[in-house]
């Protein structure tokens, strides 16, 4: 949910009133942390007790402000559709909507997570218990706003757990305005992602990274703690940060660690298989089954997170390195935003990594909410770069760790430590990662981690992989080891962007073509599907996957969207006809445009399993015959009767829209051996 704070000597103006003039601030000097005795915390409900009234108005306070003009202007142009702002709304629909779906769940009072360790709780009352009674919000309110009907359709489970924690209503539109003028690029990030999963370029790096650590083991040129262990044993196990015995642990990392070096022909000499035969048999198989359900790439990255907390030396720190445009460039917008192309951009040290943490009394919550007043995040919205956590002190952190390691193991000193680490985080965050508990680094906030390593390095003779296409691109972009990550996030949109009014459905096709290369890639891993998942308990590989039926699926409904789209004539025979007629259809000209028209039907269509759409009354007859199966009464499972309600209830608004347009198909019907006249818009039956 999204809460404002200030102190109890000001009044609620100091939030609602904007704060146009200010582009940019040092968070510390313009917000010191407010002291429990004195902080205020004001929900958005106190302010305008409708969610959309409260929308309206941040819209409208953006729309004045000179950043969010900045973004809208970018996200436009990039995009190819209007992200432009009228009387407290996104003209575009789809652009709109997008916002409206954010609203919901950054409003929500069932969405905020503060150090606890699951997420969503099922009900107001179990999230008041948890965490809004600790605040002072009252619980007779939050369980009247649950049930408003802007609220209705939104389901929870399986999404973020966030709450956004603002001084200004500046800040929460320029925040919501990035998140909105980004949403393609959040589907880019997941397939660039998918591309180094199956990268055999960056897997060779890892494997040799962990090849030199195995040697240097066994022949006693390093030690290790293997109790200091972290994310290996949630992903056996179930279990973060378990605290155990060496007798538990090494056995489990040594064998985690053999495992990966038997993947491949450049390692395998190295791979012990006692070891790795001790591994497979723990717990009867199940931890080396879950293990193996990771594809090669998550698995190495795990390990080489691990052995820099297990290694001697430890975790280590350093400032933020980070990109951003210069300040007086960012000080001339909107106005200059035409020469976005040819602003200088840097990366510069920020000694502190979250100085707009509003305190204790707010564990984690740095974590879910973003400085929109610090010049690297203006920066890397004007780039159209998904932010989530902010840049990774945990990813500078190891990258220092494995430089620690150089003197003792000096073949690491080949390795670029700081792009490979990077790159592998980036993965495994982005898709392995809970992120119904806590928020997660981006792929763009991790790879300016790469500049953590200082080594001077030349990269250009390193080979590159046919097809290994994001890869490849980091190589292109880290010459020296360290990433121009705005040139690299560039060929990363260049690679995979789509533009017009039905983008989000190209790129949605594009994720499910990318998923799909990586399980024919990495045969019995798995995908996590996060956002389907709402057993919070449900953790590592156990969660809900991308099954290959399910990304058919995905790639059958664009078959019939795009064929509707492009006024294709369907034959058909028709069943019980003396003359085995065919019908060809097309659709009458209705009130709704025509992109918006055909994309209804291919929906409905693809909802009930239909090839296309046949007709308003045809499809009707066919979605009733889908509730016999499908109805929420035919389970008795709770959460999967809320899912059968939730897509019933979106059928029926897809009829109605349709309805609304007047929209529907006309029909031809002839004998297959006579040719038919053109179909118009005018009338044939």
């Amino acid at each position: 949910m999204l809460i404002f704070l200030r102190t109890n000597a000001q009044a609620d103006a100091v939030i609602t009133t904007a704060n146009p003039t200010i582009l940019l601030a040092d968070y510390t000097a313009t917000y010191p942390r407010v002291g429990n005795g004195a902080r205020v915390v004001v929900p958005w409900y106190s302010i305008d007790a409708d969610p959309v009234v409260f929308g309206t108005r941040l819209l409208t306070v953006a729309a004045a402000d000179p950043v969010c003009r900045a973004l809208i202007a970018r996200a436009t142009t990039v995009w190819g559709l209007d992200f432009s702002i009228n009387a407290g709304a996104f003209v575009t629909e789809e652009v709109q909507n997008k916002y409206l779906k954010l609203l919901k769940v950054w409003l929500s009072p069932l969405s905020g997570n503060l150090g606890s360790r699951n997420a969503h709780r099922s009900d107001v009352d179990e999230q008041y218990t948890r965490l809004w009674s600790l605040h002072g919000l009252n619980q007779g309110t939050l369980r009247n706003l649950v049930l408003l009907p802007f609220f209705s359709e939104l389901n929870v489970a399986g999404r973020r757990d966030r709450i956004q924690i603002y001084r200004n209503v500046t800040e929460a539109a320029r925040a919501l305005v990035g998140e909105v003028t980004t949403w393609p690029s959040r589907t880019i990030e997941k397939i660039s992602v998918l591309s180094l999963l199956r990268s055999p370029g960056l897997g060779a790096h890892q494997r040799q990274m962990l090849s030199i650590v195995a040697t240097g083991l066994a022949n006693g040129a390093i030690a290790a703690n293997y109790t200091m262990w972290e994310y290996l044993p949630y992903y056996l196990r179930g279990v973060p940060l378990e605290p155990t015995d060496t007798g538990t642990a090494q056995p489990r990392v040594l064998g985690a660690l053999h495992d990966c070096l038997n993947d491949a022909p450049d390692t395998r000499a190295v791979a012990d298989p006692g070891l790795i035969a001790a591994f497979q048999g723990l717990a009867a198989g199940a931890e080396y089954r879950r293990w193996r359900m990771l594809p090669p790439v998550a698995r190495y990255q795990v390990l080489i997170s691990d052995l820099a907390r297990i290694l001697p030396g430890g975790k280590q720190h350093s400032p933020h390195i980070r990109v951003e445009f210069d300040p007086l460039t960012l000080g001339g917008l909107p106005g200059n935003i035409a020469g976005y192309d040819g602003w200088p951009v840097a990366m510069r040290v920020h000694a502190g990594a979250t100085p707009h943490d509003p305190g204790q009394a707010f564990p984690f919550s740095t974590g879910w909410t973003r400085n929109e007043y610090c010049s690297n995040v203006v920066s890397s919205r004007l780039m159209l770069a998904p932010l989530y956590a902010g840049t990774s002190g945990h990813n500078q952190g190891r990258i220092r760790a494995w430089l620690s390691f150089v003197p003792t193991l000096p073949a690491l000193a080949n390795i670029p430590l700081g792009l490979v680490i990077s790159a592998g985080y980036s993965v495994l965050w982005r898709l392995y990662y809970d992120k119904r508990v806590s928020g997660f680094h981006t792929l763009f906030e991790t790879f300016q981690g790469s500049h953590a390593d200082d080594t001077v390095r030349d990269l250009s003779a390193i080979p590159q992989v046919a097809g290994d296409d994001v890869w490849n691109a980091a190589l292109n972009r880290s010459r020296n080891g360290r990433t121009q990550v705005r040139s690299f996030w560039r060929d990363c949109l260049e690679l995979y962007r789509r533009q017009g009014r039905n983008l989000g459905r190209e790129l949605k096709v594009q994720a499910a073509q990318a998923r799909q290369l990586v399980l024919r890639a990495c045969p019995g891993a798995v995908i996590p599907r996060w956002s389907t998942t709402g057993d919070v308990d449900r953790t590592g590989t156990e969660v809900d996957v991308w099954a290959g039926d399910r990304n058919e699926e995905v790639l059958r409904e664009y078959e019939v969207w795009r064929r509707l789209t492009e006024g294709e004539a369907v034959p058909r025979l028709v069943g019980g006809s003396s003359m085995n007629a065919v019908v060809l259809h097309q659709s009458q000209a209705p009130s709704l445009q025509p992109g918006q028209r055909l994309t209804l039907q291919a929906d409905i269509a693809a909802a009930i399993g239909a090839q296309s759409y046949l007709g308003d009354s045809q499809m009707k007859k066919l979605f009733h015959k889908w509730l016999v199966t499908n109805a929420s009464d035919k389970t008795t499972d709770e959460e999967e009767k809320r899912k059968r309600d939730d897509e019933v209830q979106r059928i029926r608004s897809l009829f109605d829209s349709l309805a609304q347009g007047n929209a529907g198909p006309t029909l031809a019907i002839a004998d297959p051996s006579q040719s038919l006249p053109p179909i118009t818009d005018e009338g044939h039956v």
